[in-house]
Parts: C-alpha cells; structure tokens; sequence
C-alpha cells in the first residue's frame, strides 16, 4: 500500500536542525517573533492549534485579514496564523447540502518581508497525517523564499484540526493483531461512518464514508484557495501529497503556478498488487553494497542473493532471541519470513535497513550470528498502534485509500464475492512476481494490507481522483518530479510514470543515494535546492542544473558484524604508524562503535541508545556539538569503547576521543575524526597501542 509512516528513526537531517530567528510582518499590524525550528529526524512541529477561548497569545499579535478570511494568531506557534473555515461535507449526490459542513484548518505564515509576491502550499503525505505537524521541516525547506512568499499548509479533511474522526478498533490495531482484524477493523471504521452523523431535515444518516476520497479533499483546497484570495499558488506535496496534487492539478490547472511532486507514484496506478515495490527493493539493496566501500569490499556479489538465503533459513527456521528495542526496552524478538518482508518494505523509507540488513544476513548464515539482525528487527520493525488520530488518522487513511487505490475486487461485489474475486486475483499472480517471497507470503504479510478493504461499505456515488485523461498539466504549469533511486515505496519508475502523466511540461530529476521524501528535511542539501530554485523560477525548470543529484553521499552499509575482535577488519596502517594488526583491530572496532552511535541517534528519543552487543550511548548539547558519551559499547563480544564524540550535525565532523579495550584488558586509545556528509568519506585515525603510535585509516562508518 502507499502509506508513509514516518518513525522518528528516518536519517533525515539537518537542514531544519538550528533554531533560527524570522522577522514576521503580516498582512496586518503584527510584531516580530524568534521561533525555533523542530529538528528530530521527522518528528514533528506540533504548532497546528488555531488561537481559542483561553489560549496565550503574546502581546502584540493580531488577526490579519486574508481575502475574506480573517485569520488570528496561533497560541502555538509565535510565526503562524490558523484557523478553520467552513467547507461543505458532501459535494455530490442529490441532496449534498443536507450533509452540512465540516471545518478545514489551515495554517498561514505571511511573507517575512510584508511584501507578498505568491503563495506557496504545502501538503503532507498518509493519506492520514496533519501537513501542520510538519510546519517546521516545511518552513527550513522554504525559508529563503518566505520573505517574499506566504506559506500554507492546509490538513485535509479527516486529519489534524479538519473535524478528525477516530475509529478506534482500527486506530488500536497492531501487527500481532493479523491482517484478519485489519479487513474487520477498517470494515467497522466504514460502518461507523455511516452512522454518525444524521442529515439535516432527518431520513438517516450520512454515508460519510464516501466523503474522504482525494477529490473532495482538491474540492476543499480549492474553495480554501478562493476565500484566501491567493492567485496562482506554488504546490508542494511528499508523498500521498504527490497523489493529491495530481488530482488538484488535473482538476484546478489555473490555480497553480508550479507543482512540485517529491516522491511521487500515478494516479493511473491501476495494479493493486504494486509490484514495482519488490523490483525496486531487489536493485535498491544489490547497488546500496556495491556503493558502499565497507560493504563491496566485505561481501562482493549479490547483496539481494544473500538476503535470498536469509528468507529461505527464515522461512523454516525463525531466530528468536532477546534484543534492545528502540527505546530501551528489553524484548523477546523473533524474525520469520514475515518480519523479514517488513524490513526490506520499510527500506525504502529508513536507510538503516539497507545499512544493516545485508551484514546482519551474512552474520547470520555465515557465523550463526543472530544479534544484528534481532537488533535490527527490534528497532525498526513497529508494533505498536497508530497513536492519536490527531498525529496519524488510520480511518482517515482507509477512507481515502479504499476508494482512490486500485482494489482486486469490484465495490458492487457482496462480501462473498469479493472475498471470492479477491482470492482469485491472488492465485492469477505469478508465483514469483515477489521472489525470493512467495505469493501467500507477500500478501499476506500484516503490513501490506492489500485485502485491507473488503468490508469498505460501497460508495453511492462514483468520485474517482481524476476525470479526465493524461497530460493533467496545461503545456504552460511547468512540473518538478523528484524521486530517490532506492525509494521502493514510491519507486524511481513510478516517479517517471508520474511526470509522463503530468505532460510535457514535467520533468522526472532521479537523485542517486535518495529513500523516499527527497527535498523535505533533506540531510545534503541536494533535494532541497532544486525545489528552492525551481519554485523561485518555475520557467527555468529546464535549465535547472540537477548535477548534483549524481553526488549525494552513499548509504554506508556495515561490512561486517564480527562476534568478536578477530574478525574485524584492521584500520589501513598510514605513515608514522608502528601498531601491528592488533591495535589496528582495536581502532577499527572503536570507528565501528562512533559510527553505530551516529546512526543509532535517529532511532529513539535522541538523548540515549543501546550498543550492539551491550553499552550505551548518551547524547547532548546543540545541534552543532552534539556529545555523544560512550560508555563501554561492545561492538564484539570482546570489545568495550568508552569515551566520547563530539558531532557537528550540520556540517557533518565527527571527532571522537576514545579508549578501547580488547581480549585480556589490552587498550588501546583512539583519536579519530571525519566529514559526514560526503561521498566515500575517509575517517583518520591516531592514538596509542602498547606505547607504539597508531596512525591509520579507514572508510567512514
């Protein structure tokens, strides 16, 4: 399915990272406010609450007058202006007006100069999330061109502040809970909508469960657009945002001024079973190890041949062991088959699968080795519920994706025969469309909920995303479509098909190294350009240098995960060096551990983590000094690293002081620092062993 559930474990960073001071000048009198920008890898700037009877505004904020909208200051936020306006319920059928209106809520930062050339609008992905809840990563990715552009980010009808709606068996499922109760829960959220809310006059109720599909979500946009008085605004949608600006695009061509898709899939998707997923996942992990130096030069070959023989050992024999999850916790893990298709789907959305899932394999098969790969399931593999509606609406996911997502059944179908049609499009699949997977295995996997709607109650009136046929961009709307070579969520070929769609006024720019979300809260800085200088010259996208989507850092996989010191590959011996192999193994277990500290921050809450095999890791201070303290981290059984990082997260240096000790209380000190955020980086070492210097070198963890 094309849901985008983003974990606070996404090596996103750090463009949104500093805090940072903006003049505000309204449309109206308003004084200048300092805010600060939110910067947890994807976490989210929870700053969506419209001023209300109670609330604390600072002294000196006004409501601004927007078009015919008057809007007041948000009591949560010192730079934005929110509120709701109302919009109708239904906009078909026969009587639509009897369903009365619900609110839209929107957030409105006024250009910082006072001087406003244009708008630009924001819209999150899901569907199910709130765009306000990321107003600060949309604010970094816009902020040079605020002095001279309103920003607004509007949620979409279910989500956020726009009359949410909880189906709480559904928004309570979990993985354990089976794909079972998901067909049963999302069936229930359906139902519930049905009998809600009465119509105006009497005669039942609102069959509210037709009302969430993307085209009543444009028809929102698009009335919000005319209150505001905009003119020609600037898209922006990530993800299901990429969904819904098609559909806007098609629908309203003459309210836009440029559309930028990033991470995009088609409209005219019309397969259920998206099989360019698994294709896009077998090349992803094949080219993430041979571009990485540890990786092609600890294991050459195959990574997804590797990753092959993993799922024919898990399929009859599960590892189960315990391991650390994310926050600390000790658990019981188990990976089966099941949780091994979770991994390689959640890959295109977190990077640490590519960087640890091959090695873990190889520890595995290779050396009976189970931890990294426990480790690795028990920190990214999510079980637990979808947490408040407000955040992410799982009702408000199916309702939208139950109707605009192709379906292997057909609504006018009964239970039976839709369960009947939907089994028959099962055994017509080939039987190796999702190798090394097999078909039951596939869809059947709890997360992929590809039979997720068969209880979805039938809609009454046809609304599909689009009515009308590609090209959906006039020649004169030109449209920027970015997608990331080893996104397997909304893939590189779906991306292409996205802008051929659109017409020829797209262009599809490929960025090499890239998941999935390219520009928003982009760590290098390449994404983020392009949708700078595109929206600041949309005539000019043809012109657009994209040289620098050729040059984005790789995804350094592991080389390997040794058990213990002697089989990790020693640092490479420079000039001046006069340590043998023994010290150099030492300093390269303690690179090891700097490197799993860096990585290990965007998983938990950012201020501790949890060692391979023991230890833990403790972060602190800003952004651009970040402590890191290491204390006794055992990157093999018979290692220990203690001392401390410091990590500059916008720049990328990492500096590390550190004692390691090895088998039988031999230590060695270390002194390493590198460049993060470059191709192939190479980390220098120096320090002690047995009183005889080391001085060495070895690729960046």
């Amino acid at each position: 399915m094309r849901v985008w559930r983003p974990r606070p474990r996404m090596r996103w960073l750090p463009a949104a990272v500093a805090a940072v001071t903006l003049p505000v000048a309204g449309l109206a009198p308003a004084a200048a406010a300092a805010g600060s920008v939110p910067a947890r890898s994807g976490a989210a700037a929870r700053s969506g609450a419209a001023a209300r009877p109670g609330a604390t505004v600072p002294p000196g904020r006004h409501p601004i007058r927007v078009g015919s909208v008057t809007i007041p200051p948000c009591a949560s936020s010192p730079l934005a202006w929110c509120t709701t306006i109302n919009v109708p319920y239904q906009y078909l059928g026969r009587h639509p007006a009897a369903a009365g209106t619900i609110r839209l809520g929107f957030q409105w930062y006024p250009a910082t100069s006072g001087h406003a050339t244009g708008t630009v609008l924001a819209v999150q992905g899901g569907p199910g999330y709130a765009t306000t809840d990321y107003a600060g990563e949309y604010r970094a990715l816009f902020r040079p061109l605020l002095g001279s552009r309103n920003l607004l980010l509007v949620n979409l009808r279910g989500t956020g502040n726009s009359s949410p709606f909880t189906c709480r068996p559904l928004q309570d499922w979990r993985l354990a809970d089976g794909t079972a109760a998901y067909v049963t829960d999302t069936g229930k959220c359906g139902r519930q909508l049905n009998h809600t809310r009465r119509l105006i006059g009497g005669g039942g109720y609102v069959q509210a469960s037709d009302l969430y599909t993307t085209a009543d979500a444009a028809r929102d946009v698009a009335l919000l657009l005319r209150r505001l008085e905009t003119g020609k605004v600037d898209l922006y949608g990530d993800s299901y945002g990429t969904y819904f600006s098609q559909v806007f695009t098609a629908r309203y061509p003459g309210m836009l001024r440029s559309v930028t898709l990033d991470s995009a899939y088609p409209v005219t998707q019309r397969d259920p079973w998206y099989p360019s997923t698994i294709s896009a996942a077998r090349r992803a992990f094949r080219v993430a190890c041979r571009r990485s130096v540890a990786c092609h030069a600890a294991a050459p070959g195959s990574s997804w041949a590797r990753i092959t023989r993993l799922a024919a050992l898990l399929r009859t024999r599960p590892v189960t062991g315990r391991a650390t999850d994310a926050y600390g916790k000790q658990i019981t893990e188990q990976v089966g088959i099941g949780q091994l298709i979770e991994l390689v789907n959640n890959a295109g959305t977190d990077n640490i699968v590519y960087r640890e899932l091959d090695p873990a394999a190889r520890a595995l098969l290779d050396s009976h080795d189970a931890v990294p790969l426990l480790r690795l399931a028990a920190t990214d593999i999510f079980t637990g519920d979808s947490g408040p509606a407000a955040q992410f609406n799982d009702g408000s996911y199916q309702a939208t994706t139950c109707l605009d997502y192709p379906q292997p059944f057909r609504y006018g179908q009964g239970p039976r025969q839709r369960k009947a049609a939907y089994a028959a499009a099962v055994a017509a699949l080939p039987g190796r469309l999702f190798a090394p997977f097999t078909v039951r295995e596939w869809v059947t996997e709890p997360a992929e909920e590809f039979d997720a709607c068969l209880d979805w109650p039938a809609p009454q009136y046809p609304d599909p995303p689009v009515t009308t046929p590609p090209p959906f961009a006039p020649k004169s709307l030109p449209v920027l479509v970015l997608s990331g070579d080893l996104d397997s969520l909304t893939t590189p070929a779906e991306g292409r098909q996205a802008a051929r769609d659109m017409g020829p006024s797209a262009r599809w720019i490929l960025i090499h190294n890239d998941t999935h979300i390219n520009a928003l809260a982009d760590t290098f800085g390449c994404a983020q350009g392009l949708v700078r200088s595109f929206v600041a010259a949309p005539a000019r996208l043809w012109q657009l240098s994209a040289s620098c989507t050729r040059h984005t850092p790789e995804i350094r996989v592991v080389g390997k995960f040794p058990r213990w010191l002697a089989g990790l590959t020693p640092a490479t011996a420079a000039a001046g060096n006069r340590a043998g192999r023994p010290g150099r193994k030492l300093a390269a277990a303690g690179a090891a551990v700097v490197g799993d500290a860096e990585w290990r921050w965007y998983y938990g809450n950012g201020t501790e983590g949890w060692g391979l095999r023991g230890g833990t890791y403790r972060y602190s201070g800003p952004a651009t000094a970040v402590r890191v303290t290491l204390r006794a981290v055992r990157w093999t059984a018979d290692t220990a690293v203690s001392g401390h990082a410091s990590w500059d997260q916008v720049t990328g240096l990492m500096r590390a002081w550190l004692t390691v000790t090895g088998p039988g209380g031999t230590a060695a000190t270390v002194r390493l620092h590198y460049l993060d955020y470059r191709p192939h980086p190479v980390a220098e070492i120096s320090g002690t062993f047995r009183s005889r210097p080391i001085v060495a070198t070895i690729p960046a963890p």
